[in-house]
């Protein structure tokens, strides 16, 4: 019975009260903002998720790189080149030459002088420029020597190369390549040595006249003089000549010699001697007249 009695007091009261929800003033807050009801129907969806932001990975220096590599089953590979292009500032000739450091490389500087220095050349010390014409005998046992210097050189060569040539054989001989430059330079020449070689075969040293050539192995033996660099030098000149087994004077003939007057000789002395007779008879004739004559 009490039940049922609280039940109905709360239907009365609830009725009381109706009509002053209904009457609520506008100048009041809306009942929603003092009570908060549950909204059933709302999606999740509307709700904007809120995400948390993963941090991101700081990127690691490169003392943390190499000792993470050096961790790794990974082989550690180190560059340790530091090699860098340099000149050499004293180097005055170039031509093919070049100079290195490490791994690179860098071409030497050609240096440029003066143009009214004029360009460098060789003296010949032995055999004298005053000896007249050298004679060498092809196969002598005691080599052929050659002593010379170099004058007016401002850019020093990096070597040196020799050669011989042949005007009437149109060819040449190299002696030596890249011969080590010095001030005074000493070559010798085994010509016997050369006459047992292979080489002697095939371009046999011949009698006849040879010139002796000396020019920079950057060069060239026809190249244009340079001021200040060494000049091709082919000034000096000699003779080869091939020994033949020794005879007696006394048993000795000459094959194109001979005592007596050949034909044409006989005929160039009588005409001299006609020429002669008639002209003392015309001379006399003409100073004495003919009476002279008889």
């Amino acid at each position: 019975m009490k039940g049922t009695r609280s039940l109905g007091h709360i239907l009365t009261a609830a009725l009381a009260l109706a009509p002053l929800a209904s009457a609520w003033p506008g100048w009041l807050p809306d009942v929603d903002t003092l009570v908060v009801r549950q909204d059933d129907g709302s999606s999740t969806a509307d709700a904007t998720p809120t995400s948390s932001a993963a941090p991101k990975p700081t990127e690691s220096s490169t003392d943390d790189q190499a000792t993470s590599s050096a961790d790794s089953d990974e082989p550690k590979t180190t560059n340790l080149n530091t090699a860098k292009v340099t000149s050499d500032p004293t180097n005055t000739k170039g031509g093919d030459g070049s100079t290195a450091t490490g791994n690179s490389t860098t071409k030497a500087t050609h240096s440029t002088f003066n143009p009214q220095d004029g360009a460098g050349g060789v003296a010949m010390i032995t055999p004298a420029t005053t000896d007249g014409t050298t004679l060498y005998r092809i196969g002598d046992p005691t080599p052929i020597t050659w002593v010379w210097n170099y004058t007016s050189l401002q850019g020093t060569p990096t070597a040196i190369d020799v050669l011989v040539s042949c005007s009437t054989a149109t060819e040449t001989w190299t002696l030596t390549q890249n011969m080590t430059f010095e001030p005074t330079a000493t070559f010798t020449w085994d010509t016997l040595n050369y006459s047992n070689s292979e080489d002697a075969i095939a371009s046999p040293l011949l009698v006849a006249q040879y010139t002796l050539v000396i020019y920079d192995a950057d060069s060239s033996p026809d190249a244009t003089a340079e001021a200040g660099y060494l000049a091709p030098y082919d000034g000096f000149q000699f003779g080869l000549y091939t020994a033949r087994p020794y005879q007696d004077l006394g048993e000795w003939k000459c094959a194109t010699c001979s005592g007596a007057l050949g034909a044409a000789e006989r005929q160039a002395l009588g005409l001299v001697i006609s020429m002669s007779i008639i002209t003392v008879l015309s001379f006399t004739w003409y100073v004495t007249g003919f009476a002279g004559l008889l």
